[in-house]
């Protein structure tokens, strides 16, 4: 009877730790699926490639990231609405499956950048929700919070100096100081409405923007774009 009894526990221990490793396994995949997924938001600059000078490629410039964001929105609102099954949603969390996912608002800031922001204000600021994001979030996984914080603010601190270069010297500390602290607020602060992937986007930008106005009322020039010098924007 002992025996039976070791043996049903083996079994059961066996199945708890085989139950453990997929559960982990599946866990480790979804963790490295959305850092990839956040990496391949930085493709989106290859919006600054398509010329503006021919008509029917600056509409598709508008049109196509419009269709794009609405029709993730549409899938989105099936899937909380029970329409689509979330399992088909790879890499959801747990606190996103009777809200909406992080990818929409993550999609919903580039497409704003695009549209209504100058490309020198854009681009570093897709580069922060798209390589400097997934690195902290990897920082935090690992190390913790109080890591975030400073690891956050020196790689987008790069990041907009690299894409301010051309500016003044003034100009590019300031962008560099406020866009940094703007992103990684952005970022580390949680927000009840708005997600993270849409605040480390469009704070920074906003700030920004306030300086390029400033700026512009006093006479200052801002840098040229770096991609393409034709681009839609209600600063430019």
């Amino acid at each position: 009877m002992r025996s039976k009894v070791e043996s049903s526990t083996k079994k059961i221990t066996k199945k708890i730790k085989e139950t453990k490793k997929k559960i982990n396994s599946i866990k480790f995949d979804a963790h490295h699926y959305r850092r990839a997924m956040h990496a391949f938001g930085a493709s989106f600059l290859c919006y600054y490639i398509l010329p503006d000078d021919i008509n029917w490629i600056k509409i598709l410039k508008i049109l196509i990231p419009i269709l794009i964001v609405v029709s993730l929105c549409i899938l989105e609102y099936m899937r909380i609405k029970g329409t689509i099954e979330g399992n088909h949603f790879f890499g959801l969390r747990m606190y996103e499956k009777n809200r909406v996912g992080s990818y929409v608002f993550f999609g919903i800031g580039i497409l704003i950048l695009l549209l209504f922001f100058p490309q020198q204000i854009a681009v570093p600021c897709i580069l922060c929700a798209s390589l400097a994001d997934p690195l902290m979030g990897e920082i935090r996984y690992k190390f913790g919070e109080k890591q975030v914080v400073l690891v956050g603010f020196i790689v987008c601190a790069f990041l907009f100096a690299v894409t301010w270069y051309n500016a003044q010297p003034l100009i590019i500390v300031i962008v560099t100081l406020v866009g940094a602290t703007g992103a990684v607020i952005g970022e580390t602060r949680k927000f009840r409405w708005l997600d993270d992937d849409f605040m480390i986007q469009i704070l920074p930008a906003i700030l920004i923007a306030l300086i390029w106005i400033i700026a512009g009322q006093l006479g200052i020039n801002m840098p040229e774009p770096l991609l393409h010098p034709g681009e839609i924007g209600w600063l430019t």
